[in-house]
């Protein structure tokens, strides 16, 4: 189906509106992230953004899903036929693309905060959270990884995925301390792994 040239248009304001918006996110928070200067960066009117987004905090959401969104389908493209392999493959990739600057300050510390804890949640589930769930469910059923509850094991997984990620950010990706955490990540994944 041909789009028409309005709903282009539509799209490519809301792309810009996006980009500009993630830059400003990341780089002065929700808090002082203003949306006067979005407008004025990505060279549309404050109308626009309103008319794409209900306010502020949608523009900010919308952001943040699209970073989800980005972060697991280039981590899913890691290639092997092996689904434990999978696994750990694409959590590496996870962790370093978690360490940007962009998903430290937006996706770990910034969403929480502004969508609220339960809600953040909520999205999470539809996105890395809900894709780790699915993953772990097929691997127990498959006898690859031990019978724990899916969203323990779940949950640490992503609490291991802050954490080594932040780490790895605040070594401003030191290779020494990227192949310690590749190395505590494969410990503790093997752990859970049936022999």
């Amino acid at each position: 189906m041909v789009k028409s040239r309005r709903e282009q248009n539509l799209e490519a304001t809301r792309a810009a509106l996006m980009a500009v918006a993630r830059k400003h996110f990341a780089r002065d928070g929700y808090s002082d992230a203003e949306i006067a200067k979005i407008a004025a960066d990505a060279r549309v009117t404050t109308g626009a953004v309103y008319h794409h987004f209900a306010n502020k905090k949608g523009l900010f959401v919308a952001v943040a899903e699209d970073l989800e969104t980005e972060i697991l389908a280039t981590a899913a493209s890691v290639g092997s036929d092996d689904p434990w392999q999978r696994l750990k493959l694409g959590f590496e990739k996870l962790i370093d693309l978690c360490a940007s600057p962009a998903v430290q300050r937006i996706i770990f510390v910034e969403a929480p905060q502004v969508v609220g804890p339960d809600a953040w949640r909520k999205i999470e589930l539809r996105y890395a959270f809900g894709t780790l769930r699915t993953v772990l469910a097929a691997m127990r059923d498959a006898k690859i990884i031990k019978p724990y509850p899916i969203d323990l094991v779940a949950r640490t997984l992503l609490a291991l995925l802050h954490e080594t990620s932040a780490e790895v950010a605040r070594s401003k990706h030191d290779p020494k301390i990227r192949a310690e955490v590749s190395d505590l990540v494969t410990g503790v994944l093997d752990a859970f792994l049936v022999r």
